[in-house]
């Protein structure tokens, strides 16, 4: 009973709050699996926040949608296992992968549908695939997400970016935005 009451308090805080710093505090005692992400820093020249705050930030940026704020509130919390440091930064190889096990977990314990966990997972999975700006390697996205999927990567991809830093966004922008192009141009209608 109290993971339902759980999950309807969560949920009520992403889909209300404009900006969940303000619940911090409650939304780590709802999700205590987030709270190794707090301390977690990302020294990289990409990122100015550290995994918890870069979490927030990304949070804050997609639409009132519980599948897009539960996958951007989930995407990096596998970071913290992953993090190596080489090449002179703090890397995070294959977290996707590892954001999504405890995605499910948590969202299993949570009593959250398993088609909505099914599709959060997925987008979590591909929240950093990297889609080629032409008509094939949308395509190839598509392929990868599904089609009904793929306006919530788009989404989640876009707030991820805007939350690293200004130098690295302002590179990768233009390339999501002839994503998004193609995908309205050559595929949205094809639901």
């Amino acid at each position: 009973m109290q993971y339902k009451k759980d999950k309807e308090r969560l949920n009520q805080i992403l889909l209300s709050s404009k900006n969940i710093k303000n619940n911090r505090e409650e939304i780590l005692k709802l999700v205590p699996e987030l709270s190794i992400c707090v301390d977690c820093t990302q020294i990289h020249p990409n990122h100015i926040y550290n995994v918890y705050e870069h979490i927030e930030e990304t949070v804050n940026k997609v639409d009132f949608n519980l599948i897009l704020k539960l996958t951007t509130l989930f995407h990096d919390i596998g970071k913290p296992y992953a993090k190596v440091f080489a090449d002179e930064a703090e890397r995070f190889w294959g977290h996707e992968e590892i954001s999504a096990v405890l995605s499910k977990l948590i969202l299993k314990r949570l009593e959250y549908e398993d088609e909505l966990i099914s599709i959060v997972c997925k987008l979590i999975k591909c929240h950093d695939y990297k889609i080629i700006a032409t008509a094939e390697g949308v395509s190839m996205a598509i392929e990868l997400i599904g089609q009904s999927n793929m306006p919530y990567l788009l989404q989640v991809q876009t707030a991820d970016l805007l939350s690293h830093a200004p130098k690295y966004y302002n590179v990768e922008l233009p390339i999501l935005r002839g994503v998004q192009v193609i995908y309205k141009k050559n595929f949205k209608d094809t639901i």
